[in-house]
């Protein structure tokens, strides 16, 4: 098993579904994915970024950066996931945004 940091999406309006690792995140992307969504070029880079972190060739953060773009076209991508990867997201040295009080 290939772990990815969590991926939140939502399989129905009610069950959201954690995805944290290549295989399992793979098989939702080739069983479970939203119908009308299943041939779109980001579920396929999706795909193609899962075989290449299953064949050795690329890193797992590729995938995971694929899967939620592909998440976030079909509309199911929990908002939570992109909150949790702010820090991330702010690029190495960048600090986070001061607090303005309102006194």
């Amino acid at each position: 098993m290939i772990p990815i940091k969590p991926v939140h999406i939502w399989e129905s309006e009610a069950t959201r579904r954690t995805l944290a690792d290549v295989e399992g995140a793979a098989n939702f992307l080739l069983i479970k994915w939203p119908g009308g969504m299943m041939d779109t070029p980001a579920h396929r880079a999706a795909q193609v970024a899962a075989l290449d972190v299953l064949g050795g060739n690329a890193a797992p953060e590729a995938f995971r950066r694929a899967l939620i773009a592909a998440a976030d076209e079909a509309g199911i991508l929990a908002a939570d996931t992109l909150r949790s990867d702010v820090p991330a997201r702010l690029g190495k040295g960048a600090r986070r945004p001061r607090r303005v009080s309102e006194d």
